[in-house]
């Protein structure tokens, strides 16, 4: 879960109520359900708490380590990187004969 309005959509999901017979147990409004579902606002954790009450589930808060952020440099290789084909466009060319004629070539002079 990434947002407490994503919270309020697995509260409704999971309570297998309408949004109007959720609204109404958990004295919050509809509109601020549907504001909430849309994501246009976020609900307090106290709306969040009675929303989850009224299905008769309990929040569980989570907190795990932010991300380190990555580097304009590293940024920079990676997009380096995606200017050259992943594969060969073509076969290789063999370039043994050509070795061994100039070696070839060199001994004879």
């Amino acid at each position: 879960m990434t947002s407490l309005a994503d919270a309020a959509a697995e509260i409704l999901a999971r309570s297998g109520m309408t949004k109007s017979a959720l609204c109404a147990k958990a004295k919050v409004s509809r509109t601020s359900l549907d504001a909430y579902l849309k994501g246009t606002t976020q609900p307090t954790i106290a709306q969040i708490e009675r929303l989850a009450a009224a299905a008769g589930l309990v929040p569980q808060i989570s907190f795990v380590e932010r991300p380190k952020p990555v580097s304009e440099q590293f940024l920079a290789v990676l997009e380096f990187g995606d200017l050259f084909p992943r594969e060969p466009k073509g076969p290789l060319v063999n370039l043994g004969p050509v070795w061994r004629a100039a070696r070839e070539h060199t001994r004879e002079e």
